[in-house]
């Protein structure tokens, strides 16, 4: 488990606390993967369970706010995805990180703290 409140954050949405199976944000708690665009939660109910189930419908959420920054938060260790994913979104012009859930929601903390506009999913 690792607490997320290292820092005061001025954002509208951020994340509190992961560990697998609770992801905790200031807006609630969710017991599966999370879709989180634009400062929202925008979708929690998507049969993510591991990094290959995200699917193009998925990212199109993602891509549809046209985020600055992508990250993918894999579970409890960094994992790399099926060359679909990172072919949907080059093509889009989008690069994406790829890295362990715990450190995809830091990083998300502090670039939304900076104004950025960020795009997450959170296995």
């Amino acid at each position: 488990m690792m607490s997320l409140q290292e820092e005061r954050n001025d954002a509208e949405l951020y994340f509190i606390e992961y560990k697998p199976g609770n992801i905790k944000l200031n807006v609630g708690s969710y017991s599966q993967a999370v879709i989180v665009s634009l400062q929202k939660v925008v979708k929690y109910d998507n049969n993510i369970i591991k990094l290959n189930d995200i699917n193009s419908d998925h990212l199109d959420i993602l891509l549809k706010d046209s985020p600055e920054v992508i990250l993918i938060g894999t579970g409890s260790k960094q994992e790399l995805p099926i060359i679909d994913i990172i072919a949907k979104l080059a093509n889009a012009g989008k690069s994406v990180d790829f890295m362990a859930s715990e450190k995809a929601c830091k990083t998300y903390n502090l670039l939304v703290n900076e104004g950025r506009n960020v795009g997450c999913i959170i296995i």
